[in-house]
């Protein structure tokens, strides 16, 4: 099978972190970074062996995030994800990020990071045929008032995002108080999607729920901790919520103790929608055809379960019907 033949759509794919590597090492002596060697380049920017938790690897990422500091390299980087995806079979693809991250420690405005965002995601549409969205992260770590201005932020330009999302670490960071924004985001008009349920903790099925019931989420990134809750999953069966699944990540991040349990082919045959997603491939050493062949060659997927995973994306993606509808030609 030729993984990278497969036409996919892909929801769940962080901009910031689909950095390719000529790229990074490129940009590193801007940081400091001068004559990397493969281990030290390794050390600084890679994750390909699993972390001791999930906040140990949204630690890890800043360096990474130390090389976006101006709009021509954000445009880069945006287009560059686009182009890297489509050489993967992408056809459809979310592109989420966090203005608050992404601006840190830079001298730019939410305005400018975004504007240079867009402006490389339409090149990446014009040069290939390819439908492409924006989704706006809340980091649920900062304060409250953050997220109200990054929420405000989003709703004023519904026209280039299609989705808010809430992302980082579940650990003591509780998704409740987010609710009065999304709900004023998916008034607007937005698709809402909540990473909920990934890192493996005692409540972690409740988190799902939690963003189901409070922040209106129509889809659940991550959500691979609901195999512990058969409540949940039916719940998820009966209300057709999809889960944008990340196999490696899992794996990496220590959502799953065992790199041969993942539970995707069990939620599938469940009835659950999946969807196949590589989260953050720059750092993660990935590409998305290799999370194909993963779950073709360890978990017993098929052709046909793929047609279906896709389809599941298809119908569950944010980007408007008619502009996605153009370019999906299975």
């Amino acid at each position: 099978m030729n993984y990278y033949e497969i036409p996919k759509v892909a929801l769940h794919r962080h901009l910031e972190l689909s950095i390719r590597h000529s790229t990074i090492r490129e940009l590193a002596p801007s940081i400091g970074f001068n004559n990397l060697t493969d281990q030290s380049f390794a050390d600084h920017f890679l994750i390909t062996e699993p972390m001791k938790d999930l906040g140990s690897v949204l630690n890890k990422f800043l360096d990474t995030q130390k090389l976006l500091s101006t709009e021509e390299i954000i445009e880069r980087i945006s287009y560059e994800a686009c182009e890297d995806a489509y050489n993967e079979g992408v056809r459809v693809l979310e592109l989420r990020y966090a203005p608050t991250f992404l601006v840190q420690g830079h001298n730019l405005t939410f305005e400018q990071a975004h504007l240079a965002a867009v402006r490389g995601v339409k090149r990446a549409e014009h040069d290939f045929n390819m439908a492409v969205g924006l989704v706006c992260i809340i980091q649920r770590i900062l304060p409250v008032k953050e997220a109200e201005s990054v929420t405000d932020f989003a709703i004023e330009h519904k026209d280039t995002f299609v989705g808010l999302d809430l992302a980082d670490n579940e650990d003591g960071f509780d998704s409740k108080p987010f609710s009065s924004f999304f709900k004023r985001a998916k008034d607007s008009g937005l698709g809402i999607t909540v990473h909920a349920g990934e890192a493996d903790l005692p409540n972690a099925p409740r988190y799902i729920m939690d963003a189901i019931e409070h922040l209106g989420a129509d889809r659940i990134g991550h959500g691979v901790q609901c195999y512990r809750d058969q409540k949940v999953v039916d719940y998820l069966i009966e209300h057709k919520i999809p889960l944008e699944l990340c196999p490696t990540s899992n794996w990496l991040t220590g959502a799953i103790k065992d790199p041969d349990g993942h539970p995707f082919k069990k939620l599938m045959d469940q009835g659950v929608m999946t969807t196949i997603n590589s989260d953050d491939p720059g750092i993660f050493n990935i590409d998305l055809s290799h999370e194909y062949k993963l779950l073709h060659t360890k978990y017993g997927l098929n052709q046909d379960d793929f047609v279906k995973c896709n389809q599941y994306a298809f119908d569950t993606c944010f980007i408007a019907a008619d502009k996605k509808a153009k370019v999906w030609n299975k």
